[in-house]
């Protein structure tokens, strides 16, 4: 996929392709932010990521300058006082969104490439390939938190199932009629070939946001 000439359609697939990078749902701003040792008081917030990756989001100042707060805690890895263990070992070791030269976005850096006034950095200018060993690696990785799930919740699978049914549902990249798909995939049911798995899935997994989001 290349880039769109929309600025906005560039700033949503650069957050995209960054958040992919180091393996983050797009929840975790939010998580950050509210987390006790955080309180960070302007997010940014899930709503906020969920818009400008859509590339449909009118912000203002302060989701720069708090997108600008996040980075650098990530650049400078200032997580000691966060208290939610799944957040920190989420955001310990994740790399920040950084200039070609290796400088860290602050809000200028956001603001401007949402406008259109700088180009985003050249490793996110391309999607990253997805071959049949990533989807195989996927498949597995899910399959096998969907187990952890149920042991962790000590339910059934149905239970689990239900409990993944209800966040896929709020899924923005999920569609009703894919559903299906993702039970018989967490249920070892179906090895989907990279032609049958969904191409949207290949850049943002939706299975994997939501197990992320429920594992303790």
């Amino acid at each position: 996929m290349s880039f769109s000439d929309d600025p906005k359609v560039v700033f949503a697939l650069t957050l995209k392709r960054w958040f992919k990078a180091n393996g983050w749902p797009q929840a975790i701003t939010d998580n950050w932010a509210k987390d006790p040792g955080v309180q960070a008081p302007t997010g940014p917030w899930a709503s906020q990521v969920c818009g400008a990756m859509k590339g449909d989001f009118h912000p203002r100042v302060e989701f720069f300058l708090a997108f600008a707060k996040f980075n650098d805690a990530v650049a400078q890895q200032q997580f000691k006082t966060i208290q939610v263990r799944k957040v920190r070992d989420r955001l310990t070791n994740a790399l920040p969104l950084t200039t070609d030269n290796g400088q860290p976005y602050g809000a200028t850096e956001f603001f401007q490439l949402f406008t259109g006034l700088i180009d985003p950095p050249k490793q996110f200018e391309n999607d990253y390939q997805f071959e049949q060993s990533d989807l195989d690696d996927s498949l597995k990785w899910a399959q096998d938190k969907f187990r952890a799930l149920a042991l962790a919740q000590m339910c059934s699978r149905a239970e689990a199932w239900a409990m993944v049914r209800e966040r896929l549902e709020q899924h923005p990249n999920i569609t009703t009629d894919q559903l299906g798909l993702a039970q018989e995939i967490l249920a070892g049911l179906a090895a989907p070939s990279l032609d049958e798995y969904p191409t949207s899935w290949k850049r943002e997994d939706p299975i994997k946001d939501v197990l992320l989001e429920l594992l303790p």
